[in-house]
């Protein structure tokens, strides 16, 4: 976007000399200086990004005063920021370390089209089809006897479509009803023998439905837990770039519609197109003329039958899009209904959902309206070639032209309406294919994603933690343009406690996920009793660490199940005691159904500190050596918060304690601080000490303060 916000075509550049923005959004763009701003390198102190609502501002500071470059889109975010840590790098004489970063690559590198989903490096129109067809082809490979015998099955269950009309046509008008014929008035075997070819064709439709029951539970189970178990070993960095509802749709909907395209969509294609191939074959044989009479209108009908279908798909998905935003719509309106009223916004919210239905009644209107036009002219178009049979193939009948019987005339009737079948299906079979494809690329873009944060092949033993933690120099970045740790250095010894405090966002959560392996450390090393975490395996190093999130999270099930997840192993009495320690027995004991009363989506809604005491007594049931409290008691009251902090200032002896806290006077009894300010550590000591340095800390004490004193408490 250029400076007025406007969205414009264009290109900022940096080389070591020049930082140049082109734009072609003003002035006369065949002259050489139109659009074109420079900006000398040596000339700008730093560049930077703002982030507004939906948009962010680009500016450079020149001799202590900000300039705007430009505007930009939340799309071009990251390349913004990208470009800031290149200037500085550059700036620094780093510039080695300026490299270009191909995994955000946006475009394909072989088409050049961009990327159809931003989470995805992929590009459908260069993916090796074949490639992906043969490899899904192994998931069906272990039931390949049950998959021959469907395909077998449905070769017989063609053949018998394709004879029928020669049985009930030709054979029973030249052969039958023919004086001069050796069947003629055996009228008793042509019905016995068109019944038994219908029950032939009832049992084979059974036996079919039959086998493709019994392996469709088998390979859509195979699918989803190949795809869930592939997720299972990813880190959370996988996660964190990637939607739930994609992932979801993955695992559920990807693997039927894959499912449905190997066992009733291509082996259905190969069957008709056999059974449109042989049907030919016997018209050509018969009749030569009036097949090309019958079939010349194939083409023109597989093209319009194509526009039409791309025209009908078009509309259906806007269909489909203002169907889910009319949903969303209404979900959003009914989750926030108190909102609404306490606003007084019923007509605000009423005249926006009139207007997202009358969008979806458009869309509706729109879409049955070209279904009931445009389809049966096609139908019509197809009873032409019926008519030239009917109107030919009746006058050869009638001068005995051509070979050509009453009986083949109506064979060819019903073998003309068997070839237009078929083509609705081909179509139609274009665009399930590629949604198959694009199905099973994502499946195995799942099954090959490589985890970030690998276990070690040979982990370091560790049958007793002491309970040691030092963080040497770590820097971190979510995205590589922006560090979120730079060069953190703290420790604490076992059995100690270290408070963690900093402003929102700082990065003090982003250190216990370090610690934990959630995400790998860029520089550094973060080590337990000594020994790189790196070097360690999950279950020893997480067996020993617990945490208690200030997002708590309860699955579906009772309390009971909630708590004894950390510890399977736990007695009821273990449990119980977890949850007085925790301070939630009390509360618990009220429920209808206390320990057994369900919770989650659908069930008793909990309020946020009932939620974080179950999340304590979850964490403290396993008897971690290292216990984390990330804002654990944050949505409590004071007098509660003062009763568990005491339990946990108990719980927290002979075990190595982090707590992470924004009220300060949870960490007075702390054995240290370290304070966090803008990714680095900007002091560390103990809380007199601190105090006593007037720096951050001190300053973020004396906020608190000031806001309690201004609502009638002390401290």
């Amino acid at each position: 976007m250029d400076k007025n916000g406007q969205f414009c075509r264009g290109t900022i550049l940096l080389t070591g000399q020049t930082l140049y923005l082109m734009s072609d959004s003003g002035g006369d763009a065949t002259a050489p200086e139109a659009g074109v701003e420079r900006y000398p390198v040596d000339t700008l102190e730093a560049l930077a990004v703002d982030e507004l609502i939906s948009t962010c501002r680009f500016y450079a500071q020149k001799e202590g005063e900000r300039l705007l470059l430009t505007y930009a889109t939340f799309y071009a975010k990251e390349d913004l920021y990208r470009l800031v840590s290149s200037f500085e790098k550059l700036k620094e004489g780093r510039t080695k370390e300026i490299a270009t970063d191909k995994e955000n690559r946006r475009f394909c590198p072989i088409c050049g089209r961009r990327y159809p989903d931003r989470e995805r490096k992929f590009c459908p129109h260069c993916m090796d089809r074949g490639k992906v067809i043969r490899r899904m082809g192994g998931f069906f490979f272990k039931y390949k006897a049950q998959m021959a015998v469907i395909i077998l099955v449905m070769a017989v269950l063609s053949a018998l479509s394709v004879i029928t009309p020669y049985f009930t046509s030709k054979f029973l008008y030249d052969e039958v009803l023919n004086q001069e014929s050796a069947f003629y008035g055996r009228i008793l075997f042509l019905v016995l023998l068109i019944v038994s070819m219908r029950l032939t064709r009832l049992f084979f439709t059974i036996v079919n439905g039959i086998i493709t029951s019994r392996i469709s539970a088998k390979i859509v189970y195979d699918m989803k837990q190949t795809i869930f178990s592939a997720i299972e070993r990813l880190s959370m960095g996988y996660f964190t770039a990637r939607t739930t509802g994609g992932l979801m749709n993955q695992i559920y909907y990807d693997a039927n519609r894959i499912y449905w395209f190997f066992t009733d969509g291509f082996p259905y294609f190969v069957i008709n197109l056999v059974q449109l191939l042989a049907i030919t074959v016997i018209m050509l044989l018969y009749n030569p003329l009036l097949t090309l009479l019958a079939l010349g209108l194939t083409p023109l009908v597989l093209w319009l039958i194509g526009r039409l279908f791309r025209k009908s798909r078009r509309l259906n998905r806007r269909r489909y899009t203002r169907s889910r935003a009319l949903n969303a719509l209404l979900s959003d309106l009914l989750t926030g209904i108190r909102v609404v009223k306490t606003f007084s916004r019923e007509k605000t919210e009423a005249k926006r959902f009139a207007k997202a239905s009358r969008e979806l009644a458009l869309a509706n209107k729109n879409s049955s309206k070209f279904s009931a036009t445009a389809f049966p002219l096609v139908n019509t178009l197809v009873y032409l070639g019926l008519i030239l049979v009917w109107g030919f193939g009746g006058w050869m009948a009638i001068k005995g032209s051509f070979g050509m019987t009453y009986g083949i005339l109506t064979m060819f009737v019903s073998y003309v309406g068997m070839v237009y079948d078929p083509l609705y299906f081909f179509v139609d079979m274009v665009e399930w294919g590629s949604d198959s494809l694009n199905s099973m690329n994502r499946l195995f873009e799942i099954m090959d994603a490589q985890a970030d944060v690998k276990e070690a092949e040979h982990p370091h033993p560790l049958p007793k933690l002491r309970g040691d933690v030092a963080f040497e120099n770590v820097e971190f970045s979510y995205t590589k343009s922006r560090k979120v740790i730079d060069k953190v250095s703290f420790s604490v010894g076992a059995g100690k406690t270290l408070g963690i405090v900093g402003e929102t966002g700082a990065g003090k959560s982003t250190l216990v996920n370090l610690l934990v392996r959630l995400y790998d450390a860029d520089e550094g090393r973060v080590t337990v009793d000594g020994i790189d975490v790196k070097e360690l395996s999950f279950a020893d190093l997480r067996r020993n660490i617990a945490i208690v999130s200030q997002e708590t999270y309860l699955f579906v099930g009772t309390i009971y199940d909630n708590i004894r997840y950390a510890n399977h192993d736990a007695t009821k009495e273990e449990i119980i005691e977890a949850a007085k320690a925790a301070g939630a027995h009390d509360f618990i004991m009220k429920l209808p159904d206390a320990y057994s009363t369900m919770v989650g989506f659908g069930h008793k809604d909990l309020s946020g500190g009932e939620k974080q005491r179950i999340s304590i007594a979850r964490a403290l049931l396993r008897d971690p050596k290292i216990l984390i409290l990330d804002e654990a008691t944050a949505a409590m009251d004071t007098q509660t918060e003062r009763r568990i902090q005491a339990t946990l200032d108990a719980l927290s002896k002979d075990r190595t304690t982090i707590m992470i806290a924004h009220r300060l006077s949870t960490l007075r009894n702390a054995d240290s601080l370290v304070v966090i300010h803008n990714g680095k550590v900007a002091e560390s000591g103990t809380h007199a000490g601190l105090l006593a340095q007037k720096g951050e800390y001190y300053k973020l004490y004396q906020l608190q303060l000031d806001a309690l004193k201004n609502v009638g408490v002390t401290e």
